[in-house]
């Protein structure tokens, strides 16, 4: 791991306190290779979704896609938890992102030739999702060890604006195509960008130390992962943090099912509506995320992840109630605004409070509940959404955990102390030792 005097050196110039991380030319490399890597994901989402709702009219096989894509994560996660920990991760990184460029281009292939179905592209999924969180692993293990500590909330904004705000990036050119093209040059479009994101992430440079684990083989492999379990069980900041974004991506983001046959039905729109709805979707992460990017005490990230919590209910409350594209519009920037600034603080904690030998393992877990709780929650709203409308069901998840947020911070002085000042938190230490 490099000292703070060494990452230091890696800045030349000076730069706006918003993008104080992007100084830092390996952190640059990861962030620009984040940036293509999310944007081929969402590219893919919007084509994937749109293309087996129009070959099958059914929500359910929509669902099922975006299941394909996101339980990879519960499935694989702990294995690559530990793989993080233990191998190069800047060349599992490159392995992820190569592998997602062959899949996305050979789906592009089999589109042009005609023997795409619904079940072709839900497998193609379920491989993209695999390196979707190898990928998400590595990076978010990486991070740490290419800035230094105090600009670690920045660069997780940073990162926030593109994985999640590359969702505009993404719409802005998948949509066009999707219209006017058709869904084969979406995914050509998606191996460009996943090609362009391994080149990229071949100029990054860490010092991984993987000496802690030794050599892994058949009889001492699963003991990594005992280890990182038992780690979070006995770190109670963590077990929270964790505990709060599988709930927020279980009750707030699971909705990408159920859009098409929302704006079909509750919008009476079409293809371009829905690309768009989701470009403005990702625009509001993007502004929310850079417009927070400079706060830089506990505090003040404290009281904003309390208050992107309540704002990502509301907000997909609202979403809910609106009976037009252009209300939708509206109401998306703020879903989107809520919720990557809440991921991206959550995340920053989350990476601050874990030490590095287990951290690969500790954001793995982190991801492992949020992909999975999405994945659970399209694949069941999706498959509900002959009896239970879309909007009824954003109606009841965003209000749901809305008053799941206010229980907890009655209940919990671990939530609570995210957000009051140093001297309280130790006075508080103090008392209770005495």
């Amino acid at each position: 791991m490099r000292t703070e005097s060494e990452l230091d050196g890696d800045t030349k110039m000076k730069i706006p306190k918003t993008f104080a991380s992007l100084g830092f030319k390996y952190y640059r490399y990861l962030w620009i290779s984040s940036a293509l890597a999310n944007s081929g994901q969402y590219s893919f989402t919007v084509a994937a979704s749109w293309l087996i709702f129009s070959l099958s009219d059914s929500t359910a096989l929509v669902g099922t896609a975006v299941f394909a894509t996101m339980i990879p994560g519960v499935l694989f996660g702990p294995i690559i938890g530990v793989l993080v920990d233990r191998y190069d991760r800047r060349k599992l990184l490159t392995t992820a992102l190569f592998f997602n460029a062959c899949n996305t281009g050979c789906l592009a292939l089999l589109s042009i030739l005609g023997f795409i179905t619904p079940w072709v592209i839900i497998t193609s999924a379920f491989f993209l999702g695999i390196c979707f969180n190898l990928q998400n692993t590595c990076t978010n293990a990486t991070m740490p060890g290419l800035i230094p500590k105090n600009t670690l909330y920045n660069a997780t904004a940073l990162q926030g604006t593109i994985s999640h705000g590359a969702g505009f990036l993404g719409s802005a050119m998948a949509s066009p195509l999707l219209v006017f093209v058709g869904p084969e040059s979406v995914f050509a479009l998606c191996c460009l960008l996943y090609t362009g994101a391994g080149i990229q992430s071949l100029w990054i440079r860490t010092n991984q130390s993987t000496s802690s684990l030794g050599n892994l083989n058949a009889r001492n492999f699963f003991q990594p992962i005992i280890e990182g379990f038992a780690y979070i069980r006995k770190t109670p900041a963590l077990g929270l943090l964790i505990v709060m974004v599988f709930f927020h991506c279980l009750l707030t983001m699971a909705y990408t099912s159920l859009l098409p046959q929302f704006i079909r039905d509750d919008l009476g729109a079409d293809s371009g509506i829905y690309g768009s709805l989701m470009m403005f979707i990702g625009l509001g992460a993007i502004l929310g995320n850079l417009s927070t990017a400079s706060i830089s005490t506990p505090r003040g990230q404290g009281i904003l992840y309390i208050i992107t919590a309540l704002a990502s209910g509301v907000s997909l409350f609202l979403l809910g109630l609106t009976n037009t594209a252009l209300l939708a519009f509206i109401v998306g920037l703020t879903v989107g605004a809520s919720q990557a600034v809440f991921m991206a603080i959550n995340l920053s904690f989350v990476l601050q409070r874990a030490n590095d030998v287990f951290r690969g393992r500790v954001a793995s877990v982190n991801f492992i509940l949020a992909s999975g709780a999405m994945a659970i929650g399209n694949f069941v709203y999706g498959s509900l959404s002959k009896f239970i409308p879309p909007k009824i069901n954003m109606l009841s998840t965003g209000g749901t955990f809305v008053i799941l947020t206010i229980v907890l911070l009655l209940i919990s002085p671990t939530l609570r102390s995210l957000y009051k000042k140093t001297e309280q938190v130790k006075e508080k230490q103090v008392t209770s030792v005495v």
